[in-house]
């Protein structure tokens, strides 16, 4: 996995994780989530697959990214601040959709990804989507009101990319043969597909337990 690669999965599911606390204030059953994650795994595709094509034309990205970080934490800082105070959780969705399509677009243009790849990545975002949104039924029962806690995951989500601002040209400039040892015990690719099966397994376990709900 390239760099920018690694950074847009992370942001993949960043986001989608956001997204699903904000939805988390709709009121979906499972048909209406899949259907969600489903919609949500082909536009993640589609922008992912269509912005390959765009490498050349975004190549000045490369350098600058550590800027595109910091406009993301900034944003994300405004919307959570305008999530928590107005309670408006709507606009502040809206805003954070639109960050992350864009930011699809602007990552996975510099990204080195086959066709697999781009599946597993889309595949992610569906998972993540589904498996945190059934996780809001419980945070609503919590102490807390649930708004808070949004925005505690927001914030925290603003700090990363604050560091990754900070960090990206530094990182960048790494000497990677450093670390070929390393790589060569934890393949990316294994590490992703456990992560994909212990997340299957959890969304297996959530629909049966949904299912022996349902029937007492």
């Amino acid at each position: 996995m390239d760099l920018i690669g690694g950074y847009l999965l992370l942001l993949l599911v960043l986001f989608t994780a956001n997204i699903a606390l904000m939805l988390g204030n709709y009121k979906f059953n499972n048909v209406k989530l899949i259907f969600v994650s489903v919609i949500s795994l082909v536009i993640s595709f589609l922008l992912i697959y269509v912005s390959g094509y765009l490498n050349a034309q975004l190549a000045f990205l490369l350098d600058n990214f550590s800027y595109i970080f910091l406009i993301i934490a900034a944003i994300i800082v405004v919307s959570m601040i305008y999530y928590v105070k107005k309670g408006n959780f709507k606009a502040s969705l809206y805003v954070m959709l639109i960050v992350f399509l864009i930011s699809i677009v602007l990552f996975a243009s510099q990204a080195s990804m086959d066709i697999f790849t781009m599946l597993l990545y889309s595949l992610l975002v569906f998972i993540v989507l589904f498996i945190v949104y059934q996780l809001t039924k419980l945070l609503h029962h919590a102490k807390r009101k649930y708004p808070v806690i949004v925005g505690e995951y927001m914030s925290l989500f603003a700090v990363l990319m604050f560091i990754f601002a900070l960090t990206y040209n530094s990182t960048l400039n790494l000497d990677y043969t450093m670390f070929s040892s390393f790589l060569i015990l934890t393949p990316t690719y294994q590490l992703i597909y456990v992560i994909i099966g212990i997340i299957v397994v959890l969304v297996v376990g959530v629909l049966i337990n949904d299912g022996k709900g349902g029937n007492s």
